[in-house]
């Protein structure tokens, strides 16, 4: 992370509700400070942008820094196939 007043990017994964009623997952970055990290900003931030990106709650989120090593890589890979993209292209 940056100096206290210089804000970081940190990537959340987060298990969504899609706006017709699927589970999903989401990626979403964030920059905060150290201070804000510490204090959960950044999972606001997320929440704040995935309510824009049309998904609904629960949302469970997994910061890279407390996630396991393999799930970001997954979400990710996830998000980028095929598959997906034809399954959600009535999703945000």
């Amino acid at each position: 992370m940056p100096t206290p007043e210089e804000k970081g990017a940190i990537t959340v994964v987060s298990a969504v509700m899609r706006a017709d009623g699927l589970p999903d997952f989401a990626m979403t970055q964030v920059e905060v400070t150290p201070e804000e990290y510490e204090n959960g900003v950044h999972y606001l931030l997320v929440e704040e942008s995935l309510a824009e990106r049309g998904y609904d709650e629960p949302f469970l989120h997994f910061d890279e820094r407390e996630a396991p090593s393999f799930l970001h890589p997954a979400v990710k890979a996830y998000l980028e196939c095929e598959d997906h993209a034809t399954a959600s292209s009535a999703a945000p």
